[in-house]
């Protein structure tokens, strides 16, 4: 289990899976064999998957422990949700809640619940079935969604092109329903700790999620980047991304304010060791993980 202290403030990984998860060419349409040859020596085995070529994906929760505050930031896929259309995440039954309890925290003692952005594999654990119904599995936690994100989403014929299973219906009304949601701005503060940040371009309303304690700094910045090789390539957009351009924008910028500073980066999607750092590499970039944490046990 990894784990990053800034300050008085705890940050844990709490992961659903890992594995390799699509074709290069497929999560990345952008990409060019060219580009991918030029990385593909960096990328294997960790990154990329030399047996099956696919890009490998991590699919992870932060759990962020302040002086006052309990946060999830994104809950996955979850487990037991109809997925047909995806089957990725079709009725799965993941440890995550189990791995939640080995980090010592059990679900009725998160405060905030915050989703960087309502794609299906950030909203999975929002709920859970219990005698056949979607009940919120934080059932004392404030869910937090962007206000802008959510006026997207709640549109049937925008959430249709993106995918045919209703996982509204199971993961995000649920929590709507029982009046345990706070709709919020892109620069909305949590605590004194935790704030969040725009960062549009993969949706209309994604966010990052920046924690500052002690002089130190980490940044959860959801799915600007699903792999690496977007950092090396910060043209490359992942086929999800729903305003390709404003994307890229918001990359180079986030690459270019965050290289060869002290600021922890946490993707959502990154394999272990998740976290590290932008560093200038010529004119682009590199990621630089963070293995001296990974070592945590």
């Amino acid at each position: 289990m990894q784990r990053w202290r800034l300050g008085e403030v705890e940050v844990t990984r709490i992961l659903e899976n890992e594995r390799p998860f699509a074709s290069p060419f497929d999560l990345f349409p952008d990409l060019t064999p060219e580009m991918l040859a030029r990385h593909r020596k960096w990328m294997e085995p960790t990154m990329l998957d030399p047996a099956t070529g696919q890009v490998i994906i991590a699919f992870h929760s932060f759990l962020i422990r302040t002086p006052t505050s309990l946060i999830i930031v994104d809950t996955c896929g979850g487990n037991d949700k109809p997925r047909p259309h995806k089957t990725n995440f079709h009725q799965k039954k993941w440890p995550y809640l189990e791995n939640l309890a080995a980090a010592g925290v059990t679900p009725e003692q998160i405060d905030y619940v915050m989703c960087t952005h309502l794609h299906i594999d950030h909203v999975g654990w929002n709920t859970r079935l219990v005698d056949g119904r979607w009940v919120p599995t934080f059932p004392r936690a404030r869910y937090l969604i962007g206000r802008k994100e959510w006026e997207y989403w709640r549109v049937d014929q925008l959430r249709e092109r993106y995918t045919p299973d209703r996982y509204d219906v199971d993961s995000i009304l649920p929590v709507i329903e029982s009046g345990q949601t706070d709709f919020v701005e892109l620069d909305h503060v949590i605590d004194d700790w935790v704030r969040l940040e725009p960062s549009t371009g993969h949706t209309p309303g994604h966010v990052n999620v920046r924690v500052s304690a002690g002089g130190a700094t980490a940044v959860m910045c959801g799915d600007i980047f699903h792999s690496p090789v977007q950092v090396a390539e910060p043209d490359v957009n992942s086929c999800f991304c729903i305003e390709p351009e404003k994307a890229r924008h918001t990359r180079r910028d986030f690459l270019k304010q965050h290289a060869d500073k002290p600021m922890l980066v946490m993707p959502s999607h990154f394999p272990t060791p998740t976290a590290g750092w932008v560093r200038r590499e010529g004119p682009t970039y590199r990621f630089d993980f963070d293995y001296e944490s990974a070592k945590s046990k």
